[in-house]
C-alpha cells in the first residue's frame, strides 16, 4: 500500500513540470488571443448609445477579458491628507481635480493608473473618479442610479481599449468614456457626468490651496504608463476605426452637451488661451493654460447675459480672463470672479476629459471636430 502511494506520488511530481508547461500554453494562448481579436464575445450596444453609427442603430461590439474581475482594485474607502501634508507629490504630477459644495479634492494620475478607479463621497456627493490610462481618459461620475449609490470596480474586460468597469451592486457592466451601462440591468443606463479638471499638481495647489489630494502614502512616484502616452500603440488591441484627422495618439479634450459630441484638439489649442464656441446649443468658452496643459470648459452665460472672454495675463500661476461687458477679471482655470462689477461670481464649469483622438474617435464616431474660426 505505501509503495503504491510512493509510486503515485512519485507520478505526480514527475507531471509537475508537464503540467507548468500546459498551463504556461494555455495562459500565453488566452493572453494572444485577447491581444489580437480572436476571442472576444460580441455584445450590442443599446439603442441609445452614443457610440452607434447610426443613431437608433445599435452597433455590435467585442468584448474582450484580459484579466480577471478586480485583478486592479479599485481604492473604495480613500484616505486624504493636505496640501501641506502631501510632500511626496511632485509640481509636475498631473491630477484630477474635484471641487464640490467647497470640498475640494485631488486624485494622483500616478495612483489612478494603478487603480483606475477611486469611489468617494465629495461634498456629500458619491462619484467615481475613473481613468483609463489606455484612453488618456479621466472621467467622473455621479454614482447615484435609479435612487441606488453603485460602487464601480474595474471589471478586467475591454471594449475598444478602454476601460469595462462594473458595479458591485448589480454586477452590470459600463463602458468608462461613454458612462453607460452596456450588459446586465442597467444597459442603456448613463452617468451624470460630474465637472472636473485635469491639470499638474502645482496648478491645482495654487488655484485650490484648501484642497485635500489622495493619501499616495510616500509610494507611486511615477506614471506606469508614461512610456505608453508618447509611444505608437493603440491601447493593447490596436485602432478599431481610422479617423485621420488627426493622428491616432492626438491629445483631445472632449465635450458632451447632451447628446452632441466635440473634439477640440489640443494642437489647436495651444496659443489659443480663449476659445468660444457652441456646442448643443450652448454658449460656452475653453480656457487653455499651455504650461500646465490644463484645457477647462464653461458656460458663457451668468445670469442671463451672454459673455465674451479675452486673455488678461498671469497671476500667480493663474491665466486670468476678462470679459467684456463688464469689465470683470475671472480665474480662468477656476472661473471665479475675481475683481469687477461680477466679483464674487462663479462660471458653471462643463464636464469635459482628455481623450487620445483613437478612443475618442472609435466611441464618438459621430464628434465634431474643432477647426480654428469655425466656433
Amino acid at each position: 500500500m505505501r509503495r503504491a502511494l510512493n509510486v503515485s506520488f512519485g507520478t505526480l511530481l514527475s507531471m509537475v513540470p508537464v503540467l507548468l508547461v500546459i498551463g504556461v500554453v494555455v495562459l500565453l494562448v488566452f493572453f494572444f488571443g485577447q491581444r489580437f481579436r480572436l476571442f472576444g464575445r460580441d455584445i450590442t450596444l443599446a439603442p441609445t448609445s452614443l457610440a452607434n453609427l447610426e443613431p437608433g442603430e445599435p452597433r455590435d461590439v467585442s468584448i474582450y477579458t484580459l484579466l480577471p474581475k478586480d485583478g486592479i482594485r479599485s481604492i473604495d474607502d480613500p484616505r486624504f491628507v493636505s496640501a501641506a501634508e502631501a510632500t511626496d507629490m511632485a509640481d509636475h504630477e498631473f491630477v484630477i481635480g474635484v471641487s464640490i459644495d467647497g470640498d475640494t479634492r485631488a486624485y494622483s494620475i500616478n495612483v489612478l493608473s494603478r487603480h483606475e478607479i477611486v469611489n468617494d463621497v465629495v461634498g456629500g456627493v458619491p462619484i467615481a473618479i475613473t481613468y483609463c490610462p489606455l484612453c488618456f481618459t479621466g472621467i467622473v461620475y455621479d454614482r447615484r442610479v435609479a435612487g441606488e449609490t453603485l460602487e464601480f470596480g474595474v471589471s478586467g474586460k475591454l471594449v475598444m481599449n478602454d476601460l469595462v468597469m462594473y458595479d458591485r451592486q448589480s454586477n452590470s457592466l459600463w463602458q468608462q468614456i461613454l458612462g453607460e451601462g452596456i450588459d446586465g440591468r442597467y444597459k442603456g443606463t448613463r452617468l451624470t457626468l460630474v465637472p472636473a479638471t485635469q491639470t499638474t499638481w502645482a496648478q491645482w495647489r495654487a488655484i485650490h490651496p484648501d484642497t485635500l489630494v489622495l493619501d499616495k502614502n510616500g509610494g507611486y512616484s511615477s506614471d506606469s504608463y508614461a512610456g505608453y502616452y508618447s509611444g505608437g500603440d493603440q491601447g493593447v488591441l490596436g485602432g478599431f476605426r481610422s479617423d485621420d484627422r488627426l493622428p491616432a495618439k492626438a491629445f483631445v479634450l472632449g465635450l458632451l452637451v447632451g447628446d452632441e459630441p466635440k473634439a477640440y484638439p489640443f494642437q489647436e489649442l495651444v496659443g489659443q488661451p480663449v476659445v468660444h464656441d457652441t456646442v448643443g446649443g450652448r454658449d460656452l468658452v475653453i480656457v487653455y493654460d499651455d504650461r500646465s496643459g490644463t484645457a477647462v470648459a464653461f458656460d458663457r452665460r451668468v445670469e442671463g447675459q451672454l459673455l465674451t472672454f479675452e486673455p488678461a495675463g498671469l497671476v500667480e500661476g493663474d491665466l486670468l480672463i476678462r470679459d467684456e461687458e463688464t469689465g470683470s477679471v475671472w480665474s480662468g482655470l477656476s472661473g471665479t470672479a475675481q475683481e469687477g462689477p461680477l466679483a464674487g461670481t462663479r462660471l458653471k464649469q462643463l464636464p469635459a476629459f482628455y481623450s487620445f483622438w483613437f478612443a475618442w474617435s472609435d466611441f464618438y464616431v459621430n464628434s465634431a471636430l474643432y477647426e480654428p474660426g469655425a466656433g
